[in-house]
């Protein structure tokens, strides 16, 4: 499921040059004075309004003039046809705005933080209704897509919203022959939307009519907001296209690629690479070689996938080789000159089981992927059934592998909660890899293919943490991991349906405890021990190590440039710069307990 989704999003396909740059308002057209520059925004939870210092790199829109108004929206100077788009954002408590693309099309930003109810079309990530007031009273609203499933962090947090938008397309006497489409909404990390064909345009458009091209708007008539990193893409660019395409094909083993003194059983010309040419399931090798037509200098990325081995050679030099399966995207950037430059693609297959698979796409900047292949040459991917363990009516225990921060860890158990809070826990550490709001776990790499990996997923809205065991000695250095010489782990006991771990470290007795704290919208860990020798010795509890940590108030830190929550009744923490750059809150223990929570 996670490769299927990742070759879905294309990774690695360079986008998004073009940043808008908040130094100024300049980008923007005739913004009011409700929207301003600054260097740093902060709010907690529970805040109707930000904090804000002065400076560059965020957009502020806060009331300055006793009323919002519609002439408090943003109109960006950018016109757009279809476009990928990519934004931070900060929304305070009950706040209330929206992205209109074009103009004409809005996805909702609203504060949907905590909601239990079924999600509705003008919560986070929702596309906007239409609106048409001759339909009769109470039926002016129609269409509408609610997201998929609440993916919208606390108020005070920043959130990332990812759109990729497609235009309507109209014939040459303008008629409109193709309703706009949202290919993709993905709010957090989490997909919300996908291929929502919109009707028309949603209410509160700014024109009466829909067009090809149109601004990005900004809702500013209802609230405050922030936004930074904002970053897009549009595809007007011409890309690369082929001529005087030749094949060769073959029968018998090349290891190489070579054809040396083979006679070709085939040859002809193509008008694209196509693998329907092949007779064999195995033993042969297929060569085309053409023309590349680049339209204007720029970086080109070639992704090639096949069944076999192949190799791409651009002016005799080879980007592309291997040996691969067809889902495995096999990619390479190079620099052209406008004009014609020659190609060759080799492929082979020396075993007889699997899809005899061949496809080449171009991808530049500021253009669309081009496939150069048949659509019939390149199978779409295997189905996989999402295996998906819920939590609904009490709290599910799940053992499996996970990778946390790039390793994978071996005796990780996760935790799936009835009140929608979730996390995974590495029972060697005793610490916590990630938490998640939303669905449960997604298990399908556990069974789909023997199980190879043997690894297990968040399906909602996550927060990976530094996963670390967070005491240590009053005063000294945290470990990256613990010393399994002082280490016993000794199991978990239930109490009302949920874990409590148990362990030996050195002199103590320790039991770590999870529960969703009150609203449930997010956990509070207890740690709690016993000398077995008699006196506790003198503790400090690490609440995080994070590249920027930001004091909200007291007991209240916004972690990893604002992304997650730390909260806690009791001592005032210290806040300690690492030698590698990165920063540690921690604060000195009393007793024998601590309590924290993260909320996210």
């Amino acid at each position: 499921m996670k490769k299927l989704l990742l070759f879905l999003l294309w990774p690695g396909l360079a986008w998004a040059q073009q940043e808008i740059a908040l130094h100024d308002l300049s980008a923007f057209d005739h913004p009011s004075t409700n929207w301003t520059v600054e260097q740093s925004v902060i709010a907690s939870s529970s805040d109707t309004s930000f904090q804000v210092s002065p400076g560059k790199g965020i957009l502020v829109n806060t009331l300055r003039n006793g009323k919002y108004k519609r002439s408090d929206d943003l109109k960006f100077k950018l016109n757009h046809g279809d476009i990928r788009l990519m934004l931070d954002f900060m929304l305070p408590k009950g706040a209330n705005s929206g992205i209109y693309l074009q103009g004409r099309y809005e996805v909702q930003l609203f504060d949907s933080y905590a909601k239990k109810q079924r999600m509705k079309f003008g919560d986070c990530g929702g596309i906007y209704e239409r609106w048409d007031d001759t339909r009769g009273k109470g039926n002016e609203g129609y269409e509408g897509y609610a997201p998929r499933q609440n993916a919208c962090k606390a108020p005070g947090l920043w959130q990332t919203i990812e759109i990729e938008f497609q235009s309507p397309r109209f014939d040459a006497t303008g008629k409109k022959i193709q309703n706009a489409i949202f290919k993709k909404v993905i709010l957090n990390g989490v997909l919300i939307q996908e291929n929502i064909e919109v009707s028309g345009m949603t209410r509160g458009a700014l024109f009466d009519k829909e067009a090809a091209l149109g601004p990005i708007i900004i809702q500013g008539d209802h609230g405050p907001i922030a936004f930074k990193n904002i970053k897009y893409e549009t595809y007007e660019k011409p890309s690369v296209s082929i001529s005087d395409l030749n094949y060769s094909y073959y029968e018998g083993a090349f290891t190489n690629l070579q054809a040396n003194n083979a006679t070709a059983l085939l040859k002809g010309k193509a008008s694209e690479i196509t693998g329907k040419i092949i007779k064999v399931q195995k033993d042969f090798l297929l060569v085309y070689e053409g023309q590349l037509h680049v339209p204007e200098t720029d970086t080109y990325e070639f992704i090639s996938q096949w069944t076999g081995k192949g190799r791409l050679e651009v002016d005799g030099q080879a980007l592309n080789q291997g040996d691969y399966w067809y889902s495995d995207r096999v990619s390479k950037s190079m620099n052209l000159t406008a004009g014609k430059h020659s190609f060759k693609l080799s492929f082979s297959k020396d075993f007889s089981w699997g899809n005899r698979a061949l496809g080449l796409f171009v991808k530049r900047i500021g253009s669309h992927v081009v496939a150069l292949h048949a659509r019939t040459s390149l199978p779409d991917q295997e189905a996989v059934g999402l295996i998906e363990v819920k939590a609904d009516a009490e709290p599910v225990f799940q053992r499996s592998f996970a990778f946390h921060q790039g390793t994978k860890k071996t005796h990780v158990i996760h935790v799936g909660d009835p009140a929608g809070v979730h996390y995974s826990y590495d029972l060697n550490q005793g610490s916590i890899l990630q938490v998640w709001r939303g669905k449960f776990l997604n298990a399908t790499q556990m069974w789909e293919n023997r199980g190879e990996p043997q690894t297990a997923e968040p399906m909602g809205l996550n927060q990976v943490l530094d996963g670390k065991f967070p005491l240590v000695p009053s005063g000294q250095a945290q470990p990256d991991s613990i010393n399994q010489a002082s280490w016993v782990y000794k199991g978990y006991r239930i109490l009302q349906g949920r874990p409590i771990y148990m362990y030996q470290w050195n002199d103590l007795l320790l039991e770590d405890t999870w529960v969703p704290n009150a609203s449930g919208t997010g956990w509070t860990r207890t740690l709690s021990w016993k000398s077995t020798q008699g006196t506790n010795p003198a503790l400090d509890l690490v609440l995080t190590t994070s590249n920027s940590i930001e004091k909200i108030q007291s007991g209240l830190l916004a972690v990893d440039s604002q992304h997650y929550f730390i909260q806690w009744n009791g001592p005032m923490e210290s806040i300690q710069r690492l030698e590698n750059g990165r920063q540690q809150a921690r604060i000195p223990v009393q007793g024998n307990s601590i309590s924290y929570q993260v909320i996210w």
